[in-house]
């Protein structure tokens, strides 16, 4: 499998688009720093309180892509408001409201088994966050797994996610998973 940076201009875009500042490097782990608290000891709990406050990547960072590997689609769908709009720019697909958010999970997961998004970076602005990492999964049909690159913009209203787009190359996909350029997933 191939190992793919991302374009430093595009990153740098995204973090133009939330008027955000790189804040650096995260740890690899999709488990947000909270929850792995939660269930921890006194000790363990102090520790991960302190690499909670280092951790650049915002908690709804990492509370989005911790959603997205839970058996329960409405755990992603909670972090939004209900009037939301989930955009994937690669697919030129938008869902509304959190039934939107569940309906888009739901068909992600029914087609992409094993799916998987590690958080790799985290950018805040004023009213988004940016979360880049890499998109894992195996298409079911397809001869192979994919792992490439993927930039979500979190646009927030207080606590909750308002809007989000995500960015990646559909080709990569494809193309990783030893599908043709022009495959559908209905087979046109």
């Amino acid at each position: 499998m191939r190992t793919r940076t991302f374009v430093p201009g595009l990153v740098a875009a995204a973090a133009l688009i939330a008027g955000a500042v790189v804040v650096g490097p995260a740890a690899s782990s999709a488990v947000p720093p909270g929850e792995r608290a939660a269930q921890a000891g006194p000790q363990q709990l102090v520790d991960a309180q302190r690499h909670e406050k280092k951790d650049p990547v915002p908690a709804i960072g990492r509370r989005w892509a911790a959603a997205w590997m839970t058996t329960d689609t409405r755990d992603l769908a909670r972090l939004y408001t209900k009037d939301a709009v989930y955009t994937d720019r690669a697919l030129n697909l938008v869902f509304r409201g959190r039934a939107g958010v569940v309906e888009w999970e739901t068909g992600s997961h029914q087609l992409v088994g094993d799916l998987g998004f590690e958080v790799r970076r985290g950018f805040r602005g004023s009213d988004g966050v940016v979360v880049e990492g890499v998109f894992t999964g195996h298409i079911t049909g397809a001869p192979r797994p994919f792992a490439v690159p993927v930039v979500t913009v979190l646009r927030l209203r207080g606590n909750l996610i308002r809007s989000s787009d995500d960015y990646y190359n559909r080709g990569e996909i494809l193309s990783d998973s030893g599908l043709p350029a022009d495959w559908t997933p209905t087979g046109n």
